[in-house]
Order: C-alpha cells, then sequence, then structure tokens
C-alpha cells in the first residue's frame, strides 16, 4: 500500500507543482512556497520515520502497551517523505528564481544555489530513497545488510537538516531554531536509548512499575 500510495503522491504533486506554475496560480512564488512547504513536511515525516523507526528496533510503544501501531506508523512516514521529497525537487526545478534543471536537483554539488548544502540535501534525498526501496524489498535482501542500510537513516536526516540550515531561507526565523532543535534533540535521545542504553530499556518494558 505505502508503495503505491507514494508513487501516485509524487506524481501528483508533480503534476500539482507543474500546473500551478504555467497557470500562474499565486504568481511568480507559487513554485517556490510549494518547494518551502514541502521541504518542511519531507523533513518532519523524515523526523518522524527515524523516531518511530528507533521504537520499532526497540519494541517498545508509549502509552498502552501493545496498541500503537508503530511499525505502520514508521514505514508510511518514511514513504510520505519520499514523496514530499520529489515535490520540493520539483517545485525547485520549476522555480522560475532559482533556475534548477532537472540534474541539478538530482546530482550533488552541481546547482548553482548553495551547491554544498544543496548537495547535502541530495544526499539525503538518496538515502532516504534508498531506505525505503529497501522496506519494499526486504524479502530479497539479506537482514543483515538491510539493518545496515536502515542505519543510514540517521546520516539522511543529519544532512537533511544541514540542508535545510544552510540552504534554507526560513532559518532566520524562531520557529524553524525551535523545529531544528526539538528534532534533533529528540532523535538524539532515541539514539542513546537505542544504541547505549538498551538493556535499560529492556528493563524497564519487562516491569514497567520498577523506579530502579
Amino acid at each position: 500500500m505505502s508503495r503505491s500510495v507514494t508513487l501516485l503522491l509524487s506524481i501528483l504533486g508533480v503534476i500539482a507543482v507543474v500546473v500551478a506554475r504555467r497557470q500562474g496560480w499565486g504568481g511568480e512564488s507559487t513554485a517556490w512556497a510549494a518547494a518551502r512547504a514541502s521541504a518542511w513536511v519531507a523533513f518532519a515525516l523524515l523526523w518522524a520515520a527515524v523516531f518511530t523507526g528507533v521504537g520499532v528496533s526497540l519494541k517498545y510503544h508509549p502509552g498502552i502497551s501493545g496498541q500503537v501501531p508503530t511499525l505502520e506508523l514508521h514505514r508510511v512516514t518514511g514513504s510520505l517523505a519520499v514523496a514530499f521529497t520529489v515535490v520540493h525537487a520539483a517545485a525547485l526545478v520549476a522555480d522560475p528564481y532559482i533556475r534548477f534543471a532537472v540534474w541539478d536537483a538530482a546530482i550533488p554539488f552541481i546547482a548553482p544555489y548553495r551547491p554544498w548544502a544543496v548537495g547535502a540535501g541530495i544526499i539525503a534525498a538518496w538515502l532516504l530513497v534508498a531506505i525505503v526501496a529497501s522496506t519494499w524489498l526486504a524479502g530479497w535482501i539479506p537482514r543483515r545488510a538491510w539493518h545496515r542500510l536502515h542505519r543510514l537513516a540517521y546520516a539522511s536526516l543529519a544532512l537533511g537538516l544541514v540542508h535545510g540550515i544552510v540552504a534554507g531561507t526560513d532559518t532566520e526565523h524562531w520557529p524553524t531554531h525551535v523545529g531544528y532543535t526539538a528534532a534533533t534533540a529528540s532523535v538524539l535521545g532515541a539514539a542513546f536509548l537505542r544504541f547505549l542504553a538498551r538493556d535499560w530499556v529492556a528493563a524497564h518494558r519487562a516491569h514497567p512499575g520498577s523506579r530502579s
């Protein structure tokens, strides 16, 4: 289901951006506004995918034990992040001011605008695509390789964060600082539980009422 939804949303999003640009809906800033909005949504979805992925790996569900569909949420947010990333790239290509060619939005470090920051975002996007594609093809990939590939989600999020801070035009606004700080702190905390405090999490899950 997530496969078809991702493809459908990607295609519809690209069509919507192109049609809006050609019809002049919203004026000259239509594509730029779409690029900014889709970037924020894609980053939020990528953060959610990484954060819930840690929950899946720990087999720990907040709230009512076993009732939160964390795995499905993890899959859906990852797939939707890919769709909105595609829309983000299409909007940049459609924008008449920044003048990106298709390859500028697909190949790292060749874009005319802040190439290193844009390149970080492109690498983050390709890592995300590879990770989500590996989920769709999980039955064909050795489990150890699949797990190692999924750990690249941390790199994808980190590169996406660098891309947003350096290349984004919203970095100067305080809500952006709050969002980036919250995303970074929450993922660092989750990674700490995942890699350094796994035994504590297992003990807490086995004895939820324990204070030790």
